[in-house]
């Protein structure tokens, strides 16, 4: 088996916050001189007759694979530099592909998840999956609103009263 030791696994949903752990990823790669591997994990869920299964499933994975490729583009672009890139797309549970990606690897780096005012929850649940099975040192990169809304606050709490 290839040594995977020094890659950097990121996953990527086409979020905003899976954007920002892309570019976290791609920065750290330089740093390090890590070869980055971006993973995209999609689940279909079936209807109830399962006619078509098998051409809806290869249809779905075209559709993410162009996303993906989209949306590493664009990181790339945003970079402004060549990186060690190789991409993988998987039809499974997000969660599951991550960590198992993950295995033997130096980290893996995802998004927090978006957070609604429905729910106290701070990490989606790839994420937390993610925290709880990865076997490596996972990088939770925050939503980039989040930190502009945590700076503002900052900021005001600054100005003298």
């Amino acid at each position: 088996m290839k040594d995977r030791s020094n890659v950097i696994v990121v996953g990527v949903d086409g979020s905003v916050g899976a954007d920002a752990a892309l570019d976290f990823a791609l920065r750290e790669g330089a740093a390090r001189g890590c070869p980055v591997e971006v993973v995209t994990a999609w689940l279909w869920v079936s209807s109830a007759d399962m006619l078509g299964h098998q051409n809806q499933v290869r249809d779905g994975r075209i559709v993410v694979q162009q996303m993906q490729d989209e949306v590493v583009e664009q990181a790339l672009a945003r970079a402004g530099t060549a990186y060690d890139v190789s991409r993988l797309v998987v039809h499974d549970f997000a969660g599951r592909v991550l960590a198992s990606r993950s295995d033997g690897v130096s980290m893996l780096v995802i998004g927090s998840g978006a957070q609604t005012s429905s729910t106290d929850r701070t990490l989606g649940a790839v994420a937390e999956y993610c925290l709880r099975h990865s076997p490596v040192p996972v990088v939770v990169v925050p939503q980039p609103e989040r930190v502009r809304a945590r700076n503002a606050l900052t900021d005001l709490s600054l100005v003298p009263a």
